[in-house]
């Protein structure tokens, strides 16, 4: 008998032992996506569908669906599943509005792979995520629930922005956002920029997602204009990871991290949960749940002494402890420096010197006019106590400058010196832009950096989605090339050149896989969301 059959076998075998009553002893017939089987179930009950699985034995849904994908999961390599999925559309609407910015995340069991983005479809800005179970070749297509304002009377807030994220080893996915409102209301002197971070459950692999959210930090901005307004602190660009590490004490725990601006209190102090911040002054700020519907704690200062940091990317290493690298802007010079800080015994410990100091002079581009900022931001992955952040910068300190930035890669042993290089093999001072950049590593140790790169256009104005793949741990990338088909205007499809977004993650999961998802504007009037599973 062969594996295939053997494994259809076998799958036949757990459906009839998972049918509800009534069902034939043939069991059900196969089914082509989660919807099918939602609709077999009900023909049998001619009741309702409880999505948890309470038509059949608990976790019955999950285990079937898991089975199913297993058996029809097509092909078995990463080379094999890029030639026949290539540039997949990921987001499922026919919507021109634009999807820009890109926070992914992979299943470490299943494999399931989910894309969130900035989505304005219905004319704001709303996080949308999508989910594929089968190598990228199809994708759902759901909105995050959105946050609630206590400050109006749990109002919906007016946007949500910054999607992230992750999974633990239990088919839960955690999707953040900032959420908050952007209200004036000069007629009745009103003004309202409350910001909060959110945190809502995904289940059963991360195929869907609770209606409720868990606010975990909010921050009041709001008041009349002829008498006070309360604005003490701003909340902005969270992200979160998930400890999956088998043997760690502290796997299944999430961490949320985000940039608290403090603005002028009176007190001269933002008092956050176990955070103390100056007034007019930023600080990285981190909450954690130890499980799955568990409690987040209060907020603590991430960034320490450091009263000028945003930009944030956390990794954990493969004894469970979490290490978050951010940048520092405080330099009066204008030289970024990057630093990390290590949670040891429930502290958070700044190290002695940044791992890399930089210069980012923006792109310096006139074809676009969105904003670059995050192109500075570590983006970054780890393989066991070696952590990997890729950035763009003009000029590393002590370095060579260049007119547009490259991308760099800096490679922070747990023990060592950290070592820093360029990523794109193009001429160096060649005038092309490279931004947006994301590390990660595979269980081999092979290191992957995806960015946006124009070196195609002589014009400037078209971008590719590159990968680079790296087989010395980081020290060089002899193969990168772009992963999109058609190269694209990245000002295409959102009003006045106006954002593409702060990041793009590249994931990669624990079958080795390395995944890329990227806004695209290859039809010439919209940005949407494009996918590949990477063959190399």
């Amino acid at each position: 008998m062969s594996s295939r059959a053997f494994g259809l076998a076998a799958l036949a075998l757990l459906l009839i032992t998972l049918a509800p009553s009534g069902a034939s002893a043939n069991g059900p017939p196969p089914f082509r996506d989660f919807a099918s089987y939602v609709k077999w179930v009900q023909s049998l009950h001619r009741a309702p569908f409880d999505r948890d699985g309470a038509a059949v034995p608990p976790g019955g849904a999950q285990k079937l669906m898991r089975a199913q994908a297993a058996a029809h999961a097509g092909p078995a390599s990463a080379a094999a599943a890029a030639a026949l999925y290539h540039n997949v559309k990921v987001n499922q609407d026919r919507n021109p509005w634009p999807k820009a910015e890109i926070g992914a995340a992979v299943d470490p069991v299943s494999g399931s792979w989910v894309v969130m983005s900035n989505d304005f479809r219905r004319n704001f800005d709303q996080e949308f995520f999508h989910v594929s179970t089968d190598n990228g070749a199809t994708w759902t297509d759901d909105a995050m629930t959105g946050g609630s304002d206590p400050f109006t009377g749990f109002i919906p807030s007016t946007f949500q922005s910054d999607p992230g994220v992750s999974f633990d080893r239990s088919g839960n996915s955690y999707l953040t956002a900032i959420t908050g409102n952007l209200i004036f209301d000069g007629t009745n002197g009103y003004v309202n920029d409350d910001t909060e971070v959110d945190v809502v459950q995904g289940f059963a692999d991360g195929t869907y997602a609770s209606l409720i959210p868990t606010p975990v930090d909010v921050q009041p901005c709001n008041g009349n204009l002829s008498g006070t307004v309360s604005c003490d602190a701003t909340l902005d660009k969270e992200l979160v990871t998930t400890d999956t590490n088998p043997n760690s004490p502290h796997n299944g725990t999430t961490y949320v991290y985000y940039t608290l601006f403090c603005n002028t209190p009176t007190s001269g102090v933002c008092t956050d949960g176990h955070a103390a911040i100056p007034s007019m002054t930023s600080s990285i700020v981190e909450v954690h749940s130890a499980g799955a519907g568990l409690p987040f704690s209060a907020p603590k200062v991430v960034s320490g002494h450091l009263h000028q940091t945003q930009f944030s990317s956390m990794v954990i290493d493969s004894a469970g402890t979490p290490h978050m690298f951010f940048d520092d802007f405080s330099d009066p010079s204008g030289v970024v420096h990057m630093w990390e800080s290590t949670l040891v015994a429930g502290a958070w410990v700044v190290g002695a010197q940044p791992v890399v100091s930089f210069v980012f002079n923006g792109l310096n581009n006139l074809n676009w006019a969105f904003r670059d900022a995050g192109a500075q931001a570590p983006g970054c992955g780890i393989h066991h106590y070696t952590a990997y952040c890729a950035f763009s910068a003009n000029q590393i300190e002590g370095g060579k400058a260049e007119s547009t930035p490259s991308v760099y890669l800096v490679t922070v042993p747990l023990s060592g010196a950290p070592r820093v290089v360029r990523v794109n093999d193009d001429a160096f001072g060649g005038q092309k832009q490279h931004f947006f950049a994301w590390a990660t590593a595979t269980p081999n140790g092979s290191v992957y950096v995806g960015w946006y790169d124009d070196r195609h256009d002589p014009f400037n104005t078209r971008v590719d989605y590159f990968v680079g793949r790296s087989m010395d741990g980081g020290k060089t990338f002899p193969l990168q090339q772009a992963v999109n088909d058609v190269a694209f205007n990245p000002c295409t499809g959102f009003p006045g050149c106006g954002f593409f977004g702060d990041y793009t993650q590249l994931v990669s999961g624990s079958d080795g896989v390395v995944r890329a998802a990227w806004s695209d504007t290859r039809d010439g009037a919209s940005m949407q969301i494009w996918s590949q599973v990477l063959g190399f």
